[in-house]
C-alpha cells in the first residue's frame, strides 16, 4: 500500500511570502519567481475584471454592426464578380464616368458599394449588389495610375434574404442616385422574374419599384412587354421616350409584335432615329387602322346624353361639373395602359406633331 504523504499546515513565515506574492502580482501583472505559473482559469479571470463593461459594449455593438453589413470593410477590387445579378444599367455615359474618375481620384470615394460574400472554398468572393459605376471608375483609375490603393474600394458586405431582397437593393440605389431609362427599368423586371427572383414580371415590376405610383409601374409594364417582344433585336432602346414605348406597347399588345420583328431584323439603323423610324412604319399602320376600327364601332351606337357604350363592354363617360370636363372609363378592359394610350392619342390630336 502507498504511503500516504502527510501535509503541514504552512508557517506564518510561508503564509507571508504567499500574500507579498500575489500583491506583486496585483500590482505588477507578473507572477514573481518562485510562485510558478498562475492556474489558466486565474488569467481568464483577470483578464476579464480588466475589461470594462464600456468596452465590452462597444465591442458587442461593433460586432452586431459588421454582422449586419452596416460596417463598410476595405475588399480587392479582383474579389468582385460584377454580374452576380444581372445589371439593370444597359450603358453608362463616358462623361459621367470621367467625372466620376476625376472626383475620386480628387476627394476619395465617398460612399461605399454594397455586396453580398459568395459561399466559395477559396479565397473570399464577393457578389456586386450597388455601385457599379463607382466600382467601374476604381478600376479605371487602377489601370490608370498604377496606385496599389486603388486596387481597393470601401464596401458594406450585406446579407440580403434571398434573390428578390438582393435586386430590390440594386434597382432602389439606381432609383435613387441616378435615374435609369424606362426601357431599363422593364428589362430588369423581366430578368429577375426570369432567372426566379420573383414569380412573374408582374411581382418583378411591383416589388422593385413599389416606391413608384401605380401610373409609374403600369408604364414600367409597358417596357416590360416592349424588352420580351423586340429586346433581342432592339440596338438602341434605352434613347425610347416614354411616349413612344407606351404607342409601341399598345400595338404589342394588340398582337402586332411580327410586324415590327420583321422589320427590325431586315433594319441596319445605326442610330436611334433612324432605329425609331424603322418602327413608326407599322407603328403608323397600326394606329391608322386602329381609326377607322374604332370609327366603325361607334357608328351604330350615337352618343346619349354623354355616354359611349363600346363593343368590348368599356363605357366612355363625359361629366361637366364646377367648369371641367371630366371622361370616365368603366369596364374590365379599361385599365392604365388604355388610358395612357387614349391620352396620347388626344395629345397627337390637340397638338400635332
Amino acid at each position: 500500500m502507498a504511503r500516504r504523504r502527510r501535509l503541514n499546515a504552512p508557517s506564518a513565515e510561508d503564509l507571508a511570502k504567499i500574500a507579498e506574492g500575489f500583491a506583486a502580482e496585483q500590482n505588477t501583472g507578473k507572477r514573481p519567481a518562485g510562485l510558478g505559473p498562475s492556474a489558466p482559469i486565474a488569467r481568464v479571470v483577470g483578464e476579464a475584471a480588466g475589461i470594462s463593461t464600456e468596452e465590452r459594449i462597444k465591442a458587442a455593438k461593433y460586432d452586431t454592426a459588421k454582422a449586419d453589413g452596416l460596417l463598410a470593410v476595405s475588399i480587392p477590387l479582383d474579389s468582385i464578380i460584377v454580374d452576380h445579378l444581372s445589371r439593370d444599367r444597359m450603358r453608362a455615359d463616358d462623361d459621367e464616368l470621367a467625372e466620376l474618375r476625376h472626383s475620386i481620384l480628387a476627394h476619395g470615394m465617398r460612399m461605399p458599394i454594397e455586396v453580398l460574400e459568395l459561399d466559395t472554398a477559396d479565397d473570399p468572393q464577393y457578389g456586386l449588389i450597388s455601385g457599379w459605376r463607382r466600382l467601374a471608375a476604381l478600376r479605371a483609375l487602377e489601370v490608370e495610375t498604377g496606385k496599389p490603393e486603388f486596387g481597393q474600394i470601401a464596401a458594406l458586405v450585406r446579407r440580403p434574404k434571398d434573390a428578390s431582397d438582393a435586386y430590390i437593393s440594386m434597382v432602389e440605389e439606381n432609383e435613387i442616385r441616378s435615374d435609369l431609362s424606362q426601357f431599363e427599368r422593364g428589362r430588369i423586371a423581366v430578368v429577375s422574374s426570369g432567372q426566379g427572383a420573383f414569380d412573374t414580371v408582374e411581382d418583378a415590376v411591383d416589388a422593385l419599384f413599389a416606391a413608384g405610383s401605380k401610373a409609374k409601374r403600369s408604364k414600367i409594364r409597358s417596357f416590360a412587354l416592349i424588352f420580351e417582344e423586340l429586346g433581342d433585336l432592339l440596338v438602341f432602346p434605352t434613347y425610347m421616350s416614354e411616349r413612344a414605348g407606351l404607342r409601341l406597347a399598345a400595338a404589342l399588345k394588340a398582337g402586332k409584335g411580327h410586324h415590327f420583328r420583321k422589320v427590325l431584323a431586315d433594319s441596319t439603323a445605326e442610330t436611334f432615329e433612324a432605329e425609331w423610324k424603322v418602327l413608326e412604319g407599322p407603328l403608323k399602320d397600326h394606329e391608322a387602322d386602329l381609326k377607322v376600327k374604332v370609327t366603325e364601332r361607334r357608328a351604330p351606337k350615337p352618343v346619349k346624353h354623354g355616354v359611349i357604350e363600346l363593343a368590348n363592354g368599356i363605357t366612355i363617360e363625359k361629366i361637366n361639373s364646377d367648369g371641367f370636363i371630366d371622361i370616365r372609363f368603366r369596364g374590365k378592359h379599361a385599365d392604365n395602359v388604355l388610358v395612357d394610350t387614349v391620352m396620347l392619342e388626344i395629345q397627337r390630336l390637340l397638338e400635332p406633331i
